[in-house]
C-alpha cells in the first residue's frame, strides 16, 4: 500500500519547481533622460554628478545584489523608468543571471515607480491606481506563469512616513478591493516598501503625528494581517486573513531598513491562505530571510546605502546600494507543508511570553519595539533629572529610560530587566524597566562622553556630554572645528542670546524626528 502512494505521489513531486522571490528598494534608481519630474540631485550631468559613469556604477551594483541572490523573481521600488528598468535589466544579465520579462507600473508620471523582474513569462500587466493622485505611486500587479501554474505579484510602495497613516490607508484598501476580486484559494504574493512595520498597530498608538486614523494600520487592520489584536498565523490561516512573513524570524531580526540605528520593518512579503495548501504555487515554510552579505555593509555597520556628499549640494560619491536590504523567499509548486513546530518566536505578545535573555545596551537599538523581556547584567545610571534616566555599560552605549525611573539611584549600579521599547520621533527609549540588583554606588566620571568629534553621529545619542563649549547661534551650539548640533533648552528663559559663548555641561544627547540635538534640562 505504501508503494502505491509512493508511486502515485511520484509524478507530483518530478514535476514540482522550487523557486525564489524577493523584494528590494533600491534607492532612486533614475535614468538619464531629462523629464523634469526628478529629484533634484538626479537631474542628469549637473553639478551633482548624476551621469553615465555614476547611473553606471549604481545599475551594476544593484545588479550585482540580483545576481547574488540568484532569484527568478524580484519586485523592485523606487525605479524611475522602464529605460532605467531595462538598463538595469541588461545588467543583470552581464552578471550572469538574465531574467528575461520586466514590467513597470508606469501609467502615472509618479517620480519613482514600482517595477518587476522575472524568469517566468508575463501573462497580464495591470496597475492599481489608489487615488488618482501623484502623491500616491500606483501598485502592479503582475500574472506570471510558473511551469503551467499561475500566480501574482503585487508590487507596493506606500506613501512614506513622513506622510500620517491616512496616507497608506488609501493604498491598502485599493489593494484589497482588488484582492477581494479574486477566489478565495487564489495564489498571490504582496510584496514591497509597505513603509509601515509588521506591529503597526501597536506602535502607532505612541505616534500622534503619524496616527490621525484612530489606531487604525494599512498592513495590520486593512490588509487583515491581524485578528483579535494579534498577528495571524500561518497555522490557521483563513481567507480573508494574511500572514506577515517577519513572523518567521525572532524578534530582533525583523528588520531591513536601518534610519540613524532605528531598524525597522518597512518593507514586507505578505501570503494569504492560498500559498499554505495542496494546489497551485505554496509558501516553503520556514524560508523568509534578510540579504545581508558584508558588502551592503559600511566599515561601521550601517547599511551601505548610496553615497551622496554632505557638505552643500551633495555630489553623487558614486558608492552604496540602497538604504534597505533585500528580503525574499521560497515558493514551490508542491503542496505546502510545515518543516518545523510553532516556535515561540511567532506567538511571543507580551514580555511574560519572552524568555528572559541577556543583551547588551547596544542591542536594545535594533530589537524591535513593544514589550520584550531583555537583562542588562550591569550598568550604570550616568543621569537623571524629572521622569528622565541614562543608563549605560561601561565600554558599551547608553539609553535613555523615561518615566519608569523611581527606584534608579543617579550615580548607582545596577541590573536591569527592560520590559518595553518606543521610539519617540526616532529617539530609541525604555518606558517599562524593573530594577533586578542595585549594586550601590559606583564613579560614573568616566562613563560621561568627553573624547568626540561630531556629535551628530548615531552612535552618540543618549550619551551625556561632560562638557562642551562653543557659541550660540539660531538654535545651533557651533564648536569644535567647524561643527554644530542642533540645542534644545527645556527652560526657553535659559536659552542664550544669539552669538553668545557658552559652555555646557552634563547634557546629553536627544534626537528629534531623526535629527541629533543636545538637550538642555
Amino acid at each position: 500500500m505504501k508503494t502505491l502512494i509512493l508511486l502515485l505521489l511520484l509524478p507530483l513531486f518530478l514535476f514540482s519547481k522550487e523557486f525564489r522571490v524577493a523584494s528590494y528598494n533600491v534607492e532612486n534608481l533614475f535614468d538619464l533622460q531629462k523629464s523634469g519630474s526628478e529629484y533634484t540631485e538626479y537631474i542628469p550631468n549637473t553639478g551633482y554628478g548624476w551621469n553615465k559613469k555614476a547611473f553606471t556604477i549604481k545599475v551594476d551594483n544593484i545588479a550585482r545584489v540580483i545576481c547574488d541572490l540568484k532569484l527568478e523573481i524580484i519586485g523592485l521600488q523606487e525605479i524611475e523608468s522602464d529605460e532605467a528598468l531595462e538598463a538595469l535589466q541588461a545588467g543583470v544579465k552581464r552578471c550572469g543571471w538574465p531574467m528575461a520579462y520586466r514590467a513597470i507600473a508606469d501609467e502615472k508620471a509618479t517620480t519613482v515607480k514600482t517595477a518587476l523582474l522575472s524568469k517566468y513569462p508575463i501573462l497580464q500587466k495591470r496597475e492599481i491606481d489608489p487615488d488618482g493622485t501623484l502623491s500616491t505611486r500606483n501598485i502592479l500587479e503582475v500574472l506570471l506563469d510558473v511551469d503551467g501554474k499561475r500566480v501574482r505579484i503585487f508590487v507596493n510602495h506606500w506613501k512614506s512616513r513622513s506622510g500620517a497613516e491616512s496616507r497608506r490607508i488609501v493604498s491598502a484598501k485599493a489593494l484589497m478591493r482588488r484582492l477581494m476580486k479574486l477566489s478565495k484559494d487564489a495564489d498571490y504574493i504582496l510584496l514591497g516598501d509597505f513603509n509601515s512595520d509588521w506591529n503597526e498597530w501597536r506602535t502607532i498608538k505612541r505616534s500622534p503625528r503619524l496616527n490621525d486614523t484612530d489606531g487604525i494600520t494599512g498592513i495590520n487592520h486593512i490588509l487583515k494581517t491581524i485578528k483579535n489584536d494579534k498577528p495571524v498565523s500561518k497555522y490557521d490561516i483563513g481567507w480573508p486573513y494574511h500572514y506577515d512573513l517577519w513572523l518567521e524570524l525572532p524578534p530582533q531580526r525583523r528588520w531591513s531598513h536601518n534610519f540613524y540605528g532605528l531598524k525597522s520593518a518597512l518593507d514586507h512579503m505578505i501570503l494569504p491562505a492560498g500559498m499554505f495548501d495542496t494546489k497551485g504555487i505554496n509558501y516553503k515554510d520556514r524560508s523568509f530571510k534578510v540579504f545581508k552579505p558584508n558588502y551592503l555593509f559600511t566599515e561601521k555597520g550601517a547599511v551601505f546605502r548610496w553615497q551622496i556628499a554632505k557638505k552643500r549640494h551633495g555630489k553623487h560619491l558614486n558608492a552604496g546600494y540602497s538604504d534597505h536590504l533585500p528580503i525574499y523567499a521560497h515558493f514551490t509548486t508542491e503542496p505546502f507543508v510545515f518543516l518545523k513546530k510553532r516556535k515561540k518566536a511567532e506567538t511571543m505578545e507580551r514580555s511574560g511570553d519572552i524568555a528572559p535573555r541577556t543583551v547588551h545596551i547596544a542591542d536594545l537599538y535594533t530589537m524591535p519595539l513593544g514589550w520584550t523581556n531583555a537583562v542588562i547584567p550591569d550598568a550604570a545610571v550616568i543621569y537623571k533629572k524629572g521622569g528622565v534616566a541614562i543608563l549605560k555599560e561601561p565600554g558599551g552605549r547608553a539609553i535613555l529610560v523615561y518615566k519608569d525611573t523611581r527606584r534608579l539611584k543617579k550615580g548607582h549600579r545596577c541590573k536591569v530587566a527592560v520590559r518595553k521599547l518606543y521610539d519617540y520621533r526616532g529617539l530609541r527609549e525604555v518606558t517599562k524597566l524593573d530594577l533586578l540588583k542595585d549594586f550601590g554606588k559606583t564613579d560614573v566620571e568616566p562613563l560621561l562622553l568627553d573624547d568626540f568629534d561630531d556629535l551628530n553621529r548615531p552612535d552618540y545619542v543618549n550619551e551625556v556630554v561632560r562638557e562642551i563649549s562653543g557659541t550660540y547661534k539660531r538654535g545651533y551650539l557651533y564648536y569644535g572645528n567647524g561643527k554644530k548640533i542642533k540645542l534644545y533648552y527645556r527652560k526657553r528663559k535659559a536659552r542664550p542670546k544669539s552669538g553668545e559663548n557658552v559652555t555646557l555641561k552634563r547634557v546629553r544627547v536627544a534626537l528629534y524626528r531623526n535629527r541629533p540635538e543636545l538637550v538642555v534640562d
